[in-house]
């Protein structure tokens, strides 16, 4: 199986409320700030690709495909094992 490096993503979020705000408390709403951990599968000009599984018999397959705009990325680091 082709070993795949591990990185961690630090990232902001989008996310929606249905409740009501004033327009000053609006101002102060900011993304949801994540770190997420995964098997990095990619980069494009647009994205870092990660997944949560890889499978031992489906070298060609992976499971739960996660895609981060870089936009969103604040910083990301690999692990070294």
């Amino acid at each position: 199986m082709k070993d795949f490096t591990i990185v961690e993503v630090h990232w902001g979020d989008a996310w929606i409320e249905t409740d009501d705000y004033s327009l000053k408390d609006a101002k102060k709403l900011s993304p949801d700030l994540r770190k997420t951990i995964g098997y990095l599968i990619g980069t494009t000009s647009e994205c870092i690709i990660l997944a949560t599984d890889l499978y031992n018999k489906e070298k060609d397959t992976i499971n739960t495909p996660m895609v981060i705009p870089w936009g969103t990325v604040s910083e990301w680091y690999e692990f070294e094992f």
